[in-house]
């Protein structure tokens, strides 16, 4: 951890409530923060969560998510951008930790378990050889990559890259030969998860990134996968309740101003999908404490009673927990309601903000928070903070030959229908 990078937080701590850009940048930099000093000092593998307060204690002792720790690759790029951290040891992490995952994470056929051991990087909880936790790490990196532009960096990817075993995890090892899209995972224990990625939700990061570094991923599994329309206050998206489903692929891949073959625009989905749910919100059929069109917020996130998915307008589960992060996160999409989200919540319920910013989730009725930040939750949240401010990170994505030919091989093309908010989900 660089003295400089700790400076700078320590100092920025004392002018709260901060508001604005500030406000945003401070979440951004508190995010990095987090990646930058929790992981383990030797492997750099990054805990799936910590304590976010100082009284508080991490509810999951040292593991690590190969998720996390794929936004740690991220953060990496991010901290150097702003000067956060030199630029030559934010690179420096980012090739040790690609380094270490390659020698210690375990994995199975180059598909990597969902929660490890931070020292040792073996399984833990008996989790699963994870094709969406594993799509993160590898989106996470593709930002590093694509930033730092490093060739040691492009070698150490490669090396991880060239092991995974695609058609493996595509036909459940040749038992479903015309399979074409991915099962969720792998268990030595009893095989393949009968659940696949082929209805919305997440699983978009997890196809672009075959698209970008598999060539035979067939096209046949981006045109069939399920994408059920719904509406709610007049707008139309995609059915999935936890907003996270709407944000996450967005974090990585520039969707704005795109539409598929099939006629749908993703961005306008996001759009739709977080002022549906500001209106639910603002609706508050649940009579919860705190609601409104300035407090809303529903998605994956610690609740009073343990870990859940909470969501409206669609698949509506909602026990009046409100995931803060990821109202910020929609600042890509709904820049103006986001931040006054971001600015009321902070102001209203000061004690959610702590080291690494918000907590993971916060119920007012029940007078209850978290103690704890999620790395996957505040990862997301910076990379769509940094890509509303200035699309650095978009632009160098998008800039990836081996991602330009992964958009144009499913027909995810720039259109000229003028104003983003003036278009519809599908045509």
């Amino acid at each position: 951890m660089t003295t400089a990078f700790i400076a700078v937080v320590a100092a920025l701590s004392n002018q709260q409530p901060l508001q604005g850009q500030a406000l945003l940048d401070d979440l951004s930099r508190r995010a990095v923060k987090f990646f930058w000093e929790t992981p383990n000092p030797r492997t750099h593998f990054s805990l799936d969560r910590a304590p976010n307060f100082d009284d508080s204690a991490t509810s999951n002792g040292e593991v690590s998510s190969i998720a996390s720790t794929g936004y740690a690759l991220a953060a990496c790029a991010v901290g150097a951008k702003h000067g956060w951290i030199r630029k030559d040891e934010a690179l420096e992490r980012a090739r040790d930790t690609l380094r270490q995952v390659y020698a210690k994470s375990q994995h199975a056929h180059g598909w990597f378990y969902h929660f490890i051991d931070w020292q040792t990087g073996k399984r833990v909880w008996n989790s699963e050889a994870s094709t969406i936790d594993t799509s993160l790490f590898l989106n996470g990196a593709l930002v590093a990559q694509t930033y730092f532009k490093d060739k040691e960096f492009d070698a150490l990817f490669k090396k991880i890259t060239d092991r995974i075993d695609w058609k493996w995890m595509l036909t459940d090892g040749g038992a479903k030969p015309d399979s074409v899209h991915f099962t969720m995972g792998w268990r030595p224990e009893d095989g393949f998860i009968n659940a696949r990625w082929d209805s919305f939700n997440e699983l978009m990061h997890l196809q672009l990134i075959a698209y970008t570094l598999w060539p035979e991923m067939p096209v046949k599994s981006w045109d069939t996968w399920k994408r059920p329309v719904v509406e709610y206050a007049g707008y139309k998206l995609l059915a999935g309740g936890p907003l996270f489903l709407h944000q996450m692929a967005q974090g990585f891949y520039d969707f704005a101003g795109r539409r598929d073959r099939l006629g749908f625009d993703y961005w306008v989905d996001s759009r739709n999908a977080t002022l549906a749910q500001i209106a639910f919100c603002k609706a508050n059929p649940g009579k919860f404490v705190g609601y409104s069109d300035k407090v809303w917020g529903l998605s994956a996130c610690d609740n009073p009673d343990g870990y859940n998915a909470n969501g409206a307008p669609v698949w509506v589960t909602d026990n009046g927990t409100l995931a803060p992060a990821c109202a910020t996160a929609s600042v890509l999409f709904t820049p103006k309601e986001s931040l006054e989200a971001t600015e009321a919540i902070v102001k209203q319920y000061p004690k959610t903000y702590g080291i690494y910013g918000f907590t993971t989730g916060f119920n007012p009725s029940r007078k209850w928070q978290s103690p704890d930040v999620i790395g996957i939750d505040i990862g997301q949240m910076m990379l769509n903070i940094e890509n509303a401010k200035d699309g650095t990170f978009h632009k160098a994505v998008m800039s990836d030959p081996r991602v330009q030919a992964a958009f144009a091989k499913i027909g995810l093309n720039k259109t000229s229908e003028g104003p983003l908010e003036q278009r519809v989900l599908k045509k």
